[in-house]
């Protein structure tokens, strides 16, 4: 069964069904909406938006950047996980003021690659 992600303005998520999915298109509607099967409410309003599963990414709170340099993200901000006092020059590293840090996953693979 296929399943979507509503990913709330507040950063909650919330599964729901395909069939889900096109009654809330289908519907047109706005404002709160009940969900049978959650027994609760959305808020239309609220949604940021409703994709498949798998295109979600999940934001990364740690990682690496392109020289290996391993980042952590504090109060939105990405810090030096060795030194968080440490200014990082985003103008340097663009996958910072890209937001696209790399997952330790993410770059192991990479490693691997080259």
């Amino acid at each position: 069964m296929k399943m979507y992600i509503v990913k709330m303005m507040s950063k909650d998520k919330i599964d729901i069904t395909e069939e889900e999915y096109q009654k809330i298109i289908a519907s047109k509607a706005s404002g709160l909406i009940f969900i049978e099967r959650l027994k609760g409410s959305i808020n239309l309003n609220s949604v940021e938006s409703i994709l498949p599963e798998g295109l979600v990414q999940e934001e990364i709170k740690e990682g690496r950047l392109h020289d290996g340099t391993k980042v952590i993200k504090k109060f939105g901000e990405w810090k030096d996980a060795n030194n968080p006092e440490l200014h990082l020059d985003y103008s340097y590293y663009q996958e910072l003021a890209n937001d696209t840090v790399l997952s330790e996953e993410e770059y192991n693979n990479q490693k691997l690659l080259k």
